[in-house]
């Protein structure tokens, strides 16, 4: 019998996606016992510096990569065998992060990408409802394009005034809410819709905690259910749930 691999969570980006993603690697383990469940270190670190201003690269802003490599490490060094990270934007320092530590970060950008293409593959073009850095720095942007997919993104106003409202307003995802972020999301995705998007990516774990198929005319995709998958099947061969 092959070794179960112990999967670590970089987390804290947000808090409350991150506990998402470990409820999600147990709902899709296959299990009838605590002992058939996989190892998951979780280390839910909150004062990882702001990523939004990092990327952007706003004058005096921290760089959040020492501290996410530290993390990693810490992790690393209490037995985890791979890392995910339950955020997307946190992806545009993947590279940085990854050269601290000797296990592999599975890359949830390209996971939803591969996925994408594979389950969709008439699908030509792609709505993405993330924050407006995760749209700027382009990591979707270049994943999908080397499958020859078209991106669609709001325009500036609803990613104003919805898509950042939803996941950084006084009422906001961040903040702990959810009726007025969803009714918000709702509204631009099906703005996307209109506009000849076929799915839509929960490119914000904040929109996936609120954002889902029942609550939209699009087929929602959902990065962090697509890793917790990958790492299922990546962590113990065969453990996949449905």
């Amino acid at each position: 019998m092959s070794k179960i691999l112990t999967i670590g969570v970089l987390g804290g980006m947000g808090p409350e996606a991150t506990n998402q993603l470990c409820a999600l690697i147990t709902a899709n383990t296959s299990a009838s016992r605590d002992q058939d469940h996989i190892p998951v270190i979780t280390y839910n670190n909150a004062r990882i510096p702001e990523r939004v201003a990092a990327v952007r690269g706003v004058a005096g802003a921290r760089d959040p990569v020492p501290e996410m490599s530290r993390t990693a490490q810490v992790l690393e060094r209490a037995g985890a065998d791979l890392l995910l990270m339950p955020c997307n934007l946190a992806h545009f320092f993947i590279a940085d992060v990854q050269a601290a530590v000797r296990i592999p970060i599975l890359n949830m950008i390209e996971e939803t990408v591969n996925y994408t293409v594979g389950k969709f593959p008439q699908c030509r073009r792609v709505g993405l409802l993330a924050s407006t850095p995760t749209i700027e720095c382009g990591i979707y942007e270049r994943a999908f394009g080397k499958h020859d997919r078209q991106l669609l993104v709001p325009d500036a106003r609803e990613q104003e005034d919805k898509v950042m409202k939803a996941i950084y307003g006084s009422e906001g995802i961040k903040g702990g809410r959810k009726t007025v972020p969803r009714k918000l999301l709702q509204d631009a995705a099906e703005r996307l819709a209109e506009r000849g998007a076929e799915v839509v990516i929960a490119g914000c774990t904040e929109v996936s905690l609120v954002l889902t198929p029942e609550n939209t005319s699009l087929e929602v995709i959902d990065p962090l259910a697509i890793i917790a998958r990958v790492a299922v099947a990546r962590a113990r061969p065969n453990a996949g749930g449905e």
